[in-house]
């Protein structure tokens, strides 16, 4: 079975993410999305669903 492949960005996507592409990583505000900084017990397909 092949992966899906993304679709493209409209044009309209591609003007929205520019100013936030160009801004520095400091000004990015991450702070509802907390830095895992553990990967010593990962679980392989953990998330995964086989299609039947």
């Amino acid at each position: 079975m092949k992966k899906a492949t993304s679709k493209e960005l409209t044009p309209e996507q591609r003007t929205e993410l520019k100013p936030l592409a160009a801004l520095p990583d400091e000004a990015i505000d991450t702070s509802d999305a907390p830095e895992l900084l553990d990967w010593s017990n990962p679980k392989r397909g953990h998330f995964y669903r086989s299609l039947k």
